[in-house]
């Protein structure tokens, strides 16, 4: 599936056990299957940079997954 900067996905899988995270903390959590979070960028063949936040906004990582690892949940423009 193309996924859109803006769209919504869980993490359907892991590929990778641990990746490279950021955070708005020293030591990010590792994405873990069934989180929720917003597609930031498309880097380009396949791969996305997602954005995980908490409720009230705040950064809980950002990484980067190919598009076989993620489920889209919601799309603005489409109802599901």
């Amino acid at each position: 599936m193309l996924f859109q900067v803006d769209d919504t996905v869980r993490v359907a899988r892991l590929l990778e056990a641990e990746r490279d995270v950021t955070g708005s903390v020293d030591v990010p959590p590792q994405p873990r299957v069934g989180d929720t979070a917003k597609i930031a960028a498309d880097v380009g063949a396949g791969i996305y940079l997602l954005e995980c936040c908490t409720d009230d906004g705040v950064l809980r990582w950002m990484a980067e997954f190919v598009a076989e690892e993620l489920a889209l949940v919601d799309r603005s423009d489409v109802e599901l």
